[in-house]
Parts: structure tokens; sequence; C-alpha cells
């Protein structure tokens, strides 16, 4: 997938799974990276990062919107 930005940081598995289903739902494409890492050894955050939450630059807004909605703004990344 391609022009893919990252619009929300997770600091846990747990705070993606309301979006993820939103997004599943409402049929956006979408990509979690580093979930599975993060999930099994949480320290590997500290080398890799948090868990990203990456969509089309055309869907952007819509997933913010989202993550709003469910009150989950702070995780928003603004670049």
């Amino acid at each position: 997938m391609k022009d893919l930005i990252i619009v929300a940081i997770f600091n846990h598995q747990k705070e993606t799974i309301q979006i993820r289903s939103i997004l599943e739902r409402e049929k956006i494409p979408y990509i979690i990276q580093d979930e599975s890492v993060v999930s099994v050894d949480p320290l590997a955050s500290l080398k890799y990062g948090d868990i990203k939450l990456k969509v089309h630059t055309d869907n952007a807004d819509q997933v913010k919107d989202f993550l709003k909605e469910l009150e989950l703004e702070t995780y928003i990344v603004e670049f």
C-alpha cells in the first residue's frame, strides 16, 4: 500500500481494539505496525517505538475523527 501515514501511536495493544473494529466495519484499509512485538515484549517499545496505526492519506482525517469519537485523541499524531 502506497501513501500510508501514521495517524496514531498507541502504548498498548488493547488501545487498538476499538479503532480496529471501526476500520474493519467501514472497510478502511489499515496497518497496525509493531503490535505483536510490543505485546510480546513491552520493553521492545524502547527499541522499536510504540504501536503505530497507518492508513492511506485519503482516509487520515476520517480515521482521526473516529479516534476523537472514541476519546482516543491523545494518541493522534499530527505532522
